[in-house]
This record gives structure tokens, C-alpha cells and sequence, in this order.
């Protein structure tokens, strides 16, 4: 049996936080599957190296002008592959058509809106379940199949795909090596820069972390600069601005565990079963589900928010006051009762 999963969008957490159903589905069916994936995430080396996964390919998955040439291109795709299932882990259109015109005999979507034209009417969710993270949306299409899901498994490695040249360069640095990411393309998720450098310098002085792998690539401010200027030891950090993103992937592989935002590197992290202290703002804490995983929240977050108005989302608030009410020492606190554990 030859099974394509489908999902189109261009966020790195996004994918990274559907990896779990990926793996879910070829287990079920005791085969690997194809993926498709959207062109602009750039990973297919690393992905094509999991163990669940036979074979990925791409498309921009582009609106507009752009739509029928990708659907066409994609549709072409398929049709050279001849799946007999494809899967598609959200409500998009464009896919199932390409599905479709591929003739491919069994598709399976979210089925909400125009999409239900187009997939098996047997398992749809409804609009109401837009209300929920892409999470829940995906737990619940997966139920209606009879598929379970393992958040506690790993489902990413880099055993072959392991870049002994940065490893090479990040020997002069001392261990232990932790990972700090710090920005979003969200304002309202990211936890101001003078907190990081303090839980930074006490995790030093506990001795359980000598060298601080910044992650940082939004431009709001000098995020770099503001960590070391606020640090009583700026010679902790090393800024990974100028690596690329199967780089970073990477490093964050090498650290013995994460702290960061709720947002792409921390999916990353999760899925690499990396020790993860989440820290979560204005935002839905239910959305990340990996095992390894630690959720800090704010405590004034409210689970009224987890389902939203109309579409998940909708309810949040738009700046960063919740995730500023977090204290540094609160975060070094779990971070430390955390490791003592382990």
C-alpha cells in the first residue's frame, strides 16, 4: 500500500507539531509513507531520513495566480506515484483537488468547507472543530479513523544527518550546551530579554549550563545584544542568527536541553524528545502535546482560551503582557526541580 500524507503550511512548528500524526498514520498501516510538504519549510533532507518516512516532495501551495499551477504540478506529482491513500492533515482545497484529479482512490481530509467535495464523506469534522488548535483538529480526524497517536515517542533524529562540522566548531565551548530561543514572529509570545539572561546566569551558577545557544531571527529588536547587556556573564551566549535553519535544526539536537517561547524551536525540540521548558504567553498551551515537554504558563492564564470564538486563535491577546508577568525565577525554579529529577 502506498499512502502520501499532505500539509501545506509554510511554518516549521506547524509541521514539526503534525510529525506525531505522520508516524501515527505508518504505524497504522505498517508501511512508510510519502509526505508532502510545503517548498518554503526547506527540510526535506532531514525528514527524508526518519524512519516512518519513504519518500517527501514539495509544493509552494501558492493562492492567487499561483493556485492552479501548483495544484496542476502537484496533481502531476501524485499521479506519477499512484498512492492508493492520501491524507490531508487540514481543511485546504487545493490539495484534495490535486488528490483528486490524481486519482487517487481513498482521500482523506478534515472535510470543512468546500473540501468535502473532495475527500471520503465517512470522516469529516465539522466547523465547529476550527474552533480548536490544529492539534485537536488533528486528534479528533484521527480518531474518526481509528488511528492513535503517541506523544511520547521521538519523532525526529539526526543520526544521519548530523553536521560533524558544527560540532567541530562548538568544541571550544564548555558543557553543558543549552539551547535559549528567544523570538517569534508573534509579539505577544516572547518573553522579555532581561528574564532569559537571569535565568541564564543562574542556571550557570547551579553549574547546569556553561554555554547559551541563542536562537533568534525576528528583527523587533537586537534580541543578541539585549541578553548579553543584561547578563552578569555575556560571555555565556553564542549567537546562532547566522545559521540556517538545517543548522539550527542541528544545534538544537547538540544542546542537552531547550528553554524558549512557545513557538518553531521549541516544536522542534519536542519532537527531537529533548528535554523542553515551554515558556507559554498569550497563547494556547494545549497546542504542543510531545511528552518531553514542560509548559510553563502564566498565572493568569485561563483555558477559556483553548477554543476559540469562532477559529482557534481568535481570543488570544494581541501583546506580550501575559508572558511579561512570568518571573525568571519561577522559569529557573522548574527548570532545576526538573534536571534534579532526571
Amino acid at each position: 500500500m502506498k499512502i502520501c500524507i499532505l500539509y501545506s503550511s509554510p511554518k516549521l512548528g506547524d509541521l514539526f507539531l503534525h510529525l506525531p500524526f505522520i508516524k501515527a498514520i505508518s504505524e497504522n498501516y505498517k508501511t512508510k509513507v510519502s509526505v508532502c510538504v510545503n517548498q518554503h519549510i526547506n527540510i526535506k533532507s532531514i525528514l527524508k531520513e526518519q524512519s516512518y518516512i519513504d519518500e517527501v516532495f514539495e509544493s509552494y501551495f501558492r493562492r492567487g495566480r499561483y493556485f492552479f499551477k501548483d495544484l496542476l504540478n502537484l496533481s502531476n506529482e501524485l499521479k506519477k506515484k499512484n498512492f492508493d491513500k492520501a491524507f490531508i492533515l487540514e481543511k485546504t482545497k487545493g490539495t484534495a483537488i490535486a488528490c483528486k484529479l490524481a486519482r487517487i482512490s481513498k482521500i482523506y481530509g478534515f472535510g470543512i468547507g468546500s473540501q468535502k467535495y473532495f475527500v471520503n464523506n465517512e470522516v469529516l469534522l465539522k466547523k465547529e472543530d476550527l474552533r480548536y488548535n490544529y492539534t485537536e483538529q488533528s486528534k479528533k480526524f484521527l480518531n474518526k479513523l481509528n488511528i492513535n497517536v503517541n506523544f511520547n515517542d521521538r519523532f525526529l533524529s539526526l543520526k544521519n544527518f548530523e553536521n560533524l562540522s558544527l560540532l567541530n566548531e562548538f568544541k571550544k565551548f564548555p558543557k553543558p550546551w543549552v539551547c535559549l530561543a528567544v523570538d517569534s514572529t508573534e509579539k505577544n509570545r516572547i518573553w522579555p530579554m532581561k528574564n532569559f539572561s537571569m535565568v541564564a546566569d543562574q542556571l550557570y551558577e547551579k553549574k547546569l549550563g556553561n554555554t547559551f545557544f541563542v536562537i533568534n531571527s525576528q528583527n523587533y529588536e537586537n534580541y543578541f545584544q539585549n541578553l548579553i547587556n543584561n547578563s552578569k556573564n555575556p560571555n555565556l551566549f553564542l549567537d546562532c542568527k547566522k545559521y540556517n535553519r538545517k543548522e539550527i535544526i542541528n544545534i538544537i539536537s547538540l544542546c542537552e536541553y531547550f528553554v524558549g517561547i512557545d513557538s518553531g524551536p521549541s516544536c522542534v525540540a519536542g519532537a527531537l524528545q529533548k528535554k523542553t521548558f515551554c515558556i507559554i504567553g498569550a497563547t494556547d498551551a494545549t497546542l504542543p502535546q510531545y511528552g518531553s515537554m514542560i509548559k510553563i504558563k502564566s498565572h493568569i492564564y485561563n483555558s477559556s482560551r483553548e477554543i476559540g470564538i469562532k477559529r482557534c486563535g481568535d481570543n488570544f491577546a494581541s501583546d506580550n503582557s501575559e508572558v511579561k508577568t512570568i518571573k525568571a525565577e519561577h522559569v529557573t525554579d522548574i527548570i532545576i526541580n526538573n534536571l534534579e529529577v532526571s
